[in-house]
């Protein structure tokens, strides 16, 4: 009874492993190498040599961008160095003009006070002596102020601010 169950099974399980095992092994050939292959390699290299010329020339253009911007921002700092001691040197001129003004418009306002101080006249004498204390102040201040403006126009005129290349103004 063993021959008769055990061994059929057996033998055909064993047929099924080693016809599988054998159709395996036929289905495994060689890549051999075809007149297509060879073009698609030689194609493949091509794009990899253009995407390096395209990478290449991209970093240049980068490079070439950065050096100009560089460029760009030494001369605007040297243009803002000038400027500021444009400004300065403006400055230094303007301030004794200033204060020659601010002394003027001082004196002029102590000489009111004064002028207030002085009348002793009541009634509608007093009101045109206020009138014309008030109008001497006026008339100083404005020809101090004509002097201060006259100075000055004279004194050379600011060149323009520069423009910051990476529009922080």
């Amino acid at each position: 009874m063993f021959a008769k169950k055990v061994l059929p099974a057996v033998v055909v399980a064993m047929a099924l492993v080693v016809g599988a095992g054998l159709s395996a092994q036929a289905d495994v050939k060689k890549p051999t190498p075809s007149v297509s292959a060879t073009a698609k390699v030689n194609e493949t290299k091509d794009a990899r040599e253009a995407q390096k010329a395209l990478s290449q020339a991209s970093k240049d253009a980068r490079a070439a961008a950065a050096a100009a911007k560089a460029a760009a921002v030494a001369k605007y700092r040297a243009d803002l160095a000038a400027y500021q001691a444009a400004v300065a040197a403006r400055n230094a001129l303007a301030a004794p003009i200033n204060s020659a003004y601010m002394t003027a418009v001082s004196t002029a306002n102590a000489a009111y006070a004064d002028a207030l101080k002085a009348i002793t006249v009541t009634g509608d004498a007093r009101k045109a002596a206020n009138t014309a204390a008030r109008t001497t102040f006026k008339n100083a201040v404005a020809a101090a102020a004509a002097v201060r403006d006259a100075a000055f126009k004279a004194l050379p005129a600011l060149p323009a601010k520069p423009k910051n290349p990476n529009g922080n103004d």
